[in-house]
């Protein structure tokens, strides 16, 4: 049985958001509206990516990989520009709390990317 890449990178999602929101509340013991104000504008970012990809998959597909790279990067300065807005460096542990997630939804997005160039590949 195939699973849908938009279906598995949705159930991916939220599933590092139940295990790291369990995490955040019940283990660290700590607030959660910043967690959920820090997953909002992940859940933004990333449905705006994966449009902007099947965007670009859409209109030019040889420069998908490319424009992939540079939604990698703007992700990461609209990170670095969010940190500042939330005051991540209150909480404990910080970095542990808000890379990794970057890092999965990074490779999600990755994984997608590849998936429609292989998908374009055998058509």
């Amino acid at each position: 049985m195939k699973i849908n890449p938009n279906i598995l990178v949705t159930i991916l999602f939220f599933l590092a958001f139940l295990i790291h929101f369990s995490l955040w509340k019940f283990v660290f013991h700590l607030d959660e509206i910043i967690i959920v104000k820090f997953y909002l504008f992940l859940s933004v970012m990333f449905m705006m990516m994966i449009t902007l990809i099947i965007i670009i998959n859409r209109v030019v597909p040889e420069f998908l990989g490319l424009s992939v790279i540079g939604l990698i990067l703007l992700k990461f300065v609209l990170m670095y520009l969010i940190r500042k807005k939330l005051n991540f460096e209150m909480i404990p542990g910080y970095k542990f709390h808000f890379v990794i997630p970057y890092f999965v939804l990074t490779a999600l997005l990755t994984y997608y990317a590849i998936k429609l160039i292989n998908y374009d590949k055998k058509q």
